[in-house]
C-alpha cells in the first residue's frame, strides 16, 4: 500500500476479517475470562476495578488497526447484550471499538510514532493506554447515566478507568512474561 494512502479507505483483504473474527474471539474470552478470574472485583454488571479486555482492545488495535475495531464492535456486541440488550447494546460495542481506536490515532500521531509501531516504548504504551481508559470511562458512563444505571453521569468513571489500567497493565505483563517464556525455550532449543 503506497505510504500516502490512509489505511481505512483500502479495500477490506480475508486477512482484515481473519483480523477481526480473532479479535472477537479474544475479546470474547478475556471478557469471561476476567468475570470468572475477578468476579471479587466487579463493583457492578458494567464495571469492574481490574478489565482485562481494555488490554485487548488496544493490543489488537495496535496489531490489527482498524479490522480489529470492527471485532471489538461485534465481540462488545455479544458480551453486551445479556447486560443492555439490543439496540441499546450497540453503544458498549461502539465505545469499545472507537475508544481504542482513537487512542492509537491520537497517540501514535501525536508521539509521531511509525506505522508499525517499531521503537514503541512502556512510556508511549501507557500514554495510549491512559488514553483508552478516558476514551472508554467518560462515554461509557455518559451512557449508563442516559440508561438510568446510574444517578450522576461521571460517578463510576474513576473505578473504571482504574480498571482498564489495571487490566491493560496485567495483560501487558502477561504477554511480556509469555514472550520472556517463550524466547528462553528457543535459547534452550538452540
Amino acid at each position: 500500500m503506497p505510504a500516502d494512502a490512509a489505511p481505512i479507505f483500502r479495500r477490506p483483504t480475508i486477512a482484515d476479517a481473519g483480523a477481526a473474527a480473532i479479535t472477537v474471539l479474544v475479546w470474547v474470552g478475556a471478557f469471561y475470562l476476567n468475570e470468572w478470574v475477578f468476579s471479587s472485583a466487579e463493583k457492578t454488571a458494567f464495571v469492574n476495578l481490574v478489565f482485562l479486555p481494555a488490554g485487548v482492545r488496544i493490543l489488537a488495535v495496535l496489531i490489527f488497526g482498524w479490522p480489529a475495531a470492527v471485532g471489538l464492535f461485534f465481540g462488545s456486541l455479544i458480551t453486551a447484550t445479556p447486560i443492555w440488550h439490543l439496540p441499546a447494546a450497540i453503544v458498549p460495542g461502539f465505545v469499545s471499538a472507537l475508544g481504542p481506536a482513537a487512542a492509537v490515532f491520537v497517540g501514535t500521531r501525536s508521539m509521531r510514532l511509525r506505522d508499525d509501531l517499531s521503537g514503541i516504548n512502556v512510556r508511549q504504551m501507557t500514554l495510549i493506554s491512559i488514553a483508552d481508559g478516558l476514551f472508554n470511562a467518560v462515554p461509557s458512563n455518559l451512557f449508563f447515566w442516559t440508561q438510568h444505571r446510574i444517578i450522576r453521569p461521571w460517578q463510576d468513571v474513576l473505578p473504571m478507568f482504574v480498571g482498564d489500567l489495571l487490566g491493560t497493565f496485567a495483560l501487558l505483563y502477561l504477554g511480556a512474561l509469555v514472550m520472556r517464556l517463550l524466547l528462553a525455550a528457543h535459547r534452550d532449543r538452540a
